[in-house]
């Protein structure tokens, strides 16, 4: 993949992570840094789709990325560093600080990282104990409003349990992401998972939603969240 290619997927996946709109290639004219062609850019977009980082829905309409732009997106452009803004961190040192059980401020934790990445969250506690919170997060997304995709993702939410516990025997020390088919819950969503230890609670913290996720948020939000809570 060439340079001018990379900042296109990227342009793509950013603007399709915000809206949830294929992306017509007019749009991305005028979203390149170096001045280009109309025709340029549709011979950019094609040489992407034959390599299987974007497709188009219908014949008429833009550009969406797959499953494979997705992973590139992670591996390339997910700065595993950067700090969640000022607000977000704040609400979250609120939680570290309230005087209550440990239990009780996991739950908390997992209440608010749902609330603001817009995502479900499970928290595991123990073998077949284990929390979950803001699922209605996730159906509420624009791609679930495919009957096959609320369907597929029912049945990933029925065996979440045995799945998420396969990942709670893993080692890691920091956070990980699980995207389509190596997400071992289901091949129609995503995974943003970390490690976590409070007194005598351990287990591991799962944020789950959609593939078009804004992982640089949500990464920052499960490293965060796990930094408080140790």
């Amino acid at each position: 993949m060439n340079e001018r290619q990379k900042q296109l997927l990227k342009r793509i996946i950013d603007a399709f992570i915000k809206d949830a709109k294929p992306l017509a290639s007019s749009f991305l004219v005028g979203k390149m840094k170096e001045k280009i062609s109309p025709a340029t850019i549709r011979n950019e977009l094609v040489a992407l789709e034959n390599e299987g980082y974007i497709f188009q829905p219908h014949t008429s309409a833009g550009r969406v990325p797959t499953e494979k732009a997705y992973q590139f997106y992670v591996e390339n452009y997910l700065d595993k560093e950067k700090e969640l803004n000022a607000m977000e961190k704040n609400l979250l040192e609120e939680i570290k600080k309230q005087e209550t059980e440990d239990r009780v401020k996991i739950k908390n934790f997992a209440k608010k990282i749902a609330a603001l990445s817009k995502q479900g969250v499970m928290v595991t506690f123990a073998e077949c104990d284990n929390y979950y919170t803001g699922l209605s997060n996730i159906f509420s997304q624009p791609e679930f409003q495919n009957s096959d995709l609320v369907v597929n993702l029912s049945s990933v939410i029925d065996r979440l349990d045995t799945k998420v516990f396969e990942l709670d025997e893993k080692d890691f020390d920091e956070p990980e992401v699980f995207i389509g088919s190596k997400n071992p819950i289901g091949c129609d969503c995503s995974l943003v998972v970390f490690k976590y230890q409070l007194g005598k609670y351990k287990g591991i913290i799962a944020l789950i939603g959609p593939m078009r996720m804004n992982y640089q948020k949500n990464y920052a939000l499960v490293r965060e969240s796990v930094k408080l809570l140790t």
